[in-house]
């Protein structure tokens, strides 16, 4: 996550520290953004922009450029456990990003993740989102309800894995599926008249990330 990234930067990892640089009395809302309760408002992204060294911080193409180039992640810095809070995506069509918002409807505890299963698998605990299933097209893999965690590092399609779609400014979650020279989005759900495969092809489908871990209640 870019602003957790920001405050590793300029603060140190000083939430509160981060907090009054960018004008704020204390690192509250910073504190809420992080953690997915709050919004990331374009006022602060103004001001974190605005600082020295960190014009475009939060342009997609920046963020991956640094990811690439940055050295191996380490995993013992971090807490033991990661927990992740539910968010929602907002996406906009033909645009390869996206706004994290709070998941209002989330009543539950956090996710959380070992920082030795992290490890083993090579997931960056900054690039990682919970989201909330909210249609049947993935059922039976991925029921209404269920959490799933997104690795948005992982935006190469790769034939029979799951994978959040930005398809036409609608974040869309489907299985990919490699048939001739073109690559189709197709869901797990027996109805296909309901939910039909679609073609993705062209800046209006464009991948958020992989699903790589859920959590759900149907067995």
């Amino acid at each position: 996550m870019r602003l957790a990234d920001a405050v590793n930067k300029l603060a140190e990892g000083n939430v509160a520290s981060f907090g009054r640089l960018l004008g704020y009395r204390g690192g509250a809302f910073v504190r809420q953004m992080l953690l997915g309760r709050r919004a990331i408002s374009d006022k602060t992204v103004r001001r974190i922009e605005s600082l020295r060294g960190m014009r475009g911080w939060f342009s997609p193409a920046l963020a991956h450029a640094q990811e690439d180039a940055a050295p191996a992640y380490d995993y013992g810095a971090g807490p033991e456990v990661y927990q992740l809070y539910p968010v929602q995506l907002r996406v906009r069509t033909g645009i390869a990003g996206y706004t994290v918002v709070p998941d209002e409807s989330d009543e539950d505890a956090p996710l959380s993740l070992h920082r030795h299963w992290l490890a083993r698998r090579g997931y960056r605990p900054t690039r990682l989102l919970a989201l909330r299933m909210a249609a049947a097209g993935m059922e039976p893999a991925l029921h209404v309800g269920d959490v799933f965690v997104l690795d948005t590092a992982e935006t190469t399609l790769r034939d029979g894995q799951v994978f959040a779609i930005n398809f036409y400014g609608e974040v869309l979650v489907r299985r990919v599926q490699r048939d001739g020279d073109g690559w189709w989005l197709v869901a797990d759900n027996l109805d296909q008249a309901r939910y039909p495969r679609k073609a993705c092809a062209g800046p209006d489908c464009v991948p958020i990330g992989r699903v790589v871990f859920k959590q759900g209640e149907n067995i």
